[in-house]
């Protein structure tokens, strides 16, 4: 293992377990939220993006973690030799954000460049990252789990599914 995609849902702790491998074994990390996320929580442009994450690339080994991909799918995913998925059931998940999120709105620390989190926006407006959490949930579980469906399509990835917090803080130590 060591050029690693880590996907999930949001709060399924991709940040958490992508530094603590990284840091494990020697390797680069990139959180793909501080590629795509611009001051004022504006995004970047995809070509913008494609070029941040060339260079996330660029070290013989590296840690990716997030769901942006999609966004420049030639860049690193023919050089993975790991993906990992957290795929955190419903509920556990849920209540993982809502800790999250209540902690870094009292604490207002900076979550990537810049941006923080608001209660007021949490909560009562359709940027939610709740309503992001229930609109994509299921339809992560669904892609994700196509993909794993058809290792074949990656033969030269190790597919690694870990579905629960408990199987996640235990990986790569």
């Amino acid at each position: 293992m060591k050029r690693i995609i880590i996907i999930g849902t949001t709060g399924s702790g991709k940040s958490t377990l992508g530094r603590r491998l990284a840091e494990r074994h020697g390797l680069a990390y990139t959180d793909l939220d501080d590629l795509h996320w611009l001051p004022g929580w504006q995004e970047r442009p995809r070509d913008e993006f494609s070029a941040k994450l060339k260079e996330a690339v660029a070290p013989e080994g590296w840690v990716l973690a997030g769901n942006y991909m999609s966004r420049a799918p030639e860049v690193a995913w023919p050089l993975a030799d790991t993906l990992i998925w957290l795929d955190i059931p419903f509920w556990p998940n849920f209540i993982a954000l809502a800790k999250r999120t209540f902690r870094r709105a009292r604490t207002q620390e900076d979550i990537c460049n810049g941006n923080r989190e608001s209660l007021l926006k949490q909560l009562f407006t359709k940027e939610s990252l709740f309503v992001w959490f229930l609109k994509t949930w299921g339809k992560n579980r669904k892609r994700f789990g196509a993909l794993f469906a058809a290792p074949q399509n990656y033969p030269n990835m190790k597919m690694i599914r870990l579905g629960s917090y408990a199987e996640a803080s235990g990986f790569g130590l």
